[in-house]
């Protein structure tokens, strides 16, 4: 039977969510859509092919919705981040799942880079260094949306089981002013957002 990419893909990124992507093979996808691991191959040369298409498919809704690309670059940066960061956490193990991709076949998170790398030029880093800022952009946000997804559900047993008092003590008083995932990051972003400003802001006194 004729492999159609975005049904495999689809059927790909189910298996993900039932049960993570260390069990996620080429040849397991092939035995769920009833071919032969050759034929699979023949569309994804590797795993980290197909995990490129599964990048593309998790980052490509959030490009509908970016803001405009004249929003002023701060709120822009902010709320991209947010909504990819959102978009990453709503399928298990999605920021592994862009981590390392070729934005050559992971298009949309190239395309999200693209435009954050427009939108920090057009608030006046010259080209080379939006695009190195651009880059610590996007990386912050995966690696922090994989360290969001390994959280323990358990807070309190991993808690008691750090040997570092001040931390636990901080993220205990975290825990009880209610902190979130969605606050955390957000208060991680903004930090990065500062640092940006700040650089700019020196940039153009010298």
């Amino acid at each position: 039977m004729p492999i159609e990419i975005p049904a495999a893909v689809r059927t790909a990124l189910a298996l993900v969510d039932a049960d993570g992507l260390d069990k996620l093979t080429v040849r397991r996808l092939a035995t769920e859509l009833g071919v032969k691991a050759p034929a699979l191959y023949w569309h994804f040369s590797s795993k980290r092919a197909l995990l490129d298409h599964l990048a593309d498919t998790l980052v490509a809704p959030v490009l509908d919705d970016l803001p405009p690309l004249d929003t002023p670059w701060l709120p822009w940066l902010e709320q991209a981040g947010t909504a990819l960061h959102t978009a990453l956490l709503d399928h298990r193990d999605g920021a592994r799942i862009a981590l390392g991709a070729d934005l050559r076949t992971a298009r949309s998170l190239g395309e999200f880079a693209e435009r954050a790398v427009d939108v920090l030029h057009r608030a006046g880093f010259p080209l080379a260094d939006a695009t190195r800022c651009a880059g610590v952009y996007v990386h912050f946000i995966l690696g922090r949306a994989v360290e969001d997804q390994t959280w323990p559900d358990d807070l309190e047993a991993t808690l008691e089981s750090i040997p570092f008092p001040l931390m636990a003590a901080g993220l205990r008083e975290r825990q009880a002013a209610g902190s979130t995932v969605e606050h955390d990051f957000g208060y991680a972003l903004g930090i990065l957002l500062a640092g940006l400003a700040a650089t700019l802001k020196g940039a153009m006194t010298h």
